[in-house]
C-alpha cells in the first residue's frame, strides 16, 4: 500500500464534520474584516447576506480555520487559498492568446494541495444551489472536478517540469460559451492626497518589474486615479484604477490592490516575502500558466499592495446563466486546471500516487462537499440574522 494511504486514507475528506471544538465562523468574519473601510464593509455584508453562494466566496479564512483541522498528505504546493469556482476565468497572455486558469491570488501561501481542492469543491453545490440545480448535479460536478484534477495530476507526473511549465488551456469552444466579461463596478474619483499615494506607490511599482517592461512603463505617465472597490472576499479593502497616458494619449489601465497577510499564515506559517504585495504576485506566477505583463507590487504607509492591468481581456463564469451541463463541464476544467496549478510547483509523481487511478478521492470530496456546503448554509443564516447589528 502507499505509505501516504495508510497513514492519511484518501477517504479522510469524506467523513468530515464540524468539530464540537470548531472557531465561531462570526468571529473570524469580524477578525477578517478589522482594517477595512467602514463604508465598504457594509456593502460587504450585504452582498454576503445575499445567499450562501455569495457568503462562501467572502469566508476564505473560516473554511481556513475547518481545513487546519482535516489530515493531510502534507505534500505542498503552491495553492491559491481560495479556489472556488468563481476564481478561475480567461485573461489574455503577453502573447495575446486568450487562456484559462486560476486568476485570483490574494490568500496564496506555499500549503495542501487538498486544501484548494476541498475549496473549489464546496463551491459548487452551493453555486448549484444558487441556479436551482438537481443535487445530483452539484454531486456529479464535484465528482468531476476531483477526477479530472486527479486523471490530470497523473498525466503531469508523467511530463517533464519543463512540460508542465508551458502546459496552458486555451479559451475556445464550449469554454467561451460558459466565460463573460466581468461587471464593472462603479469608480469614485480620488483626491489629491490619493494622487499623491499613486506617485509614490507607482514609483516603487516600476522598480519590481523586469527591465523590459520598466522600459515599456516609461513610455506612460500617470494622469488620474479612481478608487475601485471590487469583488467579495477583497472589498473593503484599498483597490485603485490608474490611467496612464502616452505623449500621444494613448492609455493604459492599471489596478492597484492592497494585499494583507493570507488568510492561510494562521495555519501554515507567515509568507516568506517581506511585502504581501510580492507574495501574491510570487503566487501567480508559480501557478498561472502564462502571467500579466504588468504585474508587480509596492508599499505605501506601511500597507503593501499589488498591481496589475486591469480586465486585459478577461473573462469570468456566466454564473446567471449556465446551464447543468455546461457547469458539469466547466467544475471539469477548473480541477484539470488546478492540477497543472499545483503541479508547477508541487510534486506530481507523489500526489498522482496518492490518488491512483480508482475514485476513492473522488467519490470522498463529493461527501465532503455535500456536508460542508450544508455548514455554509447554517453560517449563512447565522450572519444573515446579524449583518448589520
Amino acid at each position: 500500500m502507499n505509505p501516504l494511504r495508510k497513514r492519511v486514507p484518501r477517504s479522510t475528506f469524506g467523513s468530515w464534520k464540524p468539530p464540537a471544538s470548531r472557531r465561531d465562523t462570526l468571529e473570524i468574519i469580524r477578525e477578517d474584516e478589522e482594517g477595512r473601510d467602514p463604508q465598504l464593509l457594509i456593502r460587504r455584508r450585504d452582498l454576503m447576506a445575499a445567499d450562501p453562494f455569495a457568503f462562501y466566496r467572502g469566508t476564505a479564512a473560516v473554511m481556513a480555520s475547518d481545513l487546519a483541522g482535516v489530515p493531510v498528505t502534507r505534500l505542498l504546493a503552491q495553492i491559491g487559498g481560495d479556489a472556488h469556482v468563481v476564481n478561475f476565468g480567461g485573461y489574455a497572455t503577453p502573447e495575446r492568446r486568450l487562456v484559462f486558469d486560476v486568476n485570483d491570488f490574494d490568500e496564496t501561501l506555499h500549503g495542501p494541495w487538498e486544501w484548494d481542492v476541498a475549496r473549489l469543491c464546496a463551491s459548487l453545490p452551493l453555486l448549484a444551489s444558487f441556479r436551482s440545480f438537481r443535487s445530483s448535479i452539484a454531486d456529479d460536478a464535484v465528482f468531476k472536478a476531483v477526477g479530472a484534477y486527479r486523471k490530470a495530476m497523473r498525466r503531469y507526473s508523467l511530463c517533464s517540469p519543463l512540460d508542465i511549465w508551458y502546459a496552458s488551456v486555451d479559451v475556445h469552444g464550449s469554454l467561451a460559451k460558459e466565460l463573460e466579461p466581468p461587471r464593472t463596478a462603479a469608480r469614485v474619483h480620488a483626491g489629491a492626497n490619493l494622487l499623491q499615494f499613486t506617485r509614490s506607490a507607482f514609483y516603487q511599482y516600476h522598480h519590481s518589474v523586469l527591465p523590459h517592461v520598466r522600459m515599456l512603463l516609461d513610455r506612460y505617465v500617470p494622469v488620474a486615479l479612481w478608487e475601485h472597490p471590487v469583488g467579495v472576499g477583497s472589498l473593503g479593502l484599498y483597490a485603485a484604477i490608474v490611467e496612464l497616458q502616452t505623449d500621444s494619449a494613448d492609455r493604459l489601465y492599471l489596478q492597484i490592490k492592497e494585499a494583507r497577510a493570507s488568510a492561510l499564515e494562521r495555519y501554515l506559517g507567515p509568507s516568506p516575502f517581506a511585502s504581501h504585495g510580492e507574495r501574491v504576485i510570487a503566487g501567480q506566477r508559480a501557478m498561472q500558466a502564462a502571467s500579466d505583463l504588468f504585474l508587480g507590487w509596492t508599499s505605501y504607509a506601511g500597507r503593501d499592495f499589488y498591481v496589475r492591468q486591469l480586465r486585459d481581456e478577461k473573462t469570468t463564469l456566466a454564473v446567471e446563466r449556465i446551464t447543468e451541463k455546461q457547469f458539469i463541464n466547466y467544475a471539469r476544467r477548473c480541477g484539470s486546471v488546478l492540477a497543472r496549478a499545483h503541479a508547477r510547483s508541487g510534486s506530481p509523481q507523489q500526489v498522482a500516487a496518492y490518488l491512483g487511478n480508482r475514485d476513492v478521492f473522488d467519490e470522498a470530496m463529493v461527501r465532503f462537499a455535500r456536508t460542508y456546503a450544508r455548514v455554509v448554509e447554517r453560517d449563512y443564516d447565522a450572519f444573515a440574522k446579524q449583518a448589520h447589528r
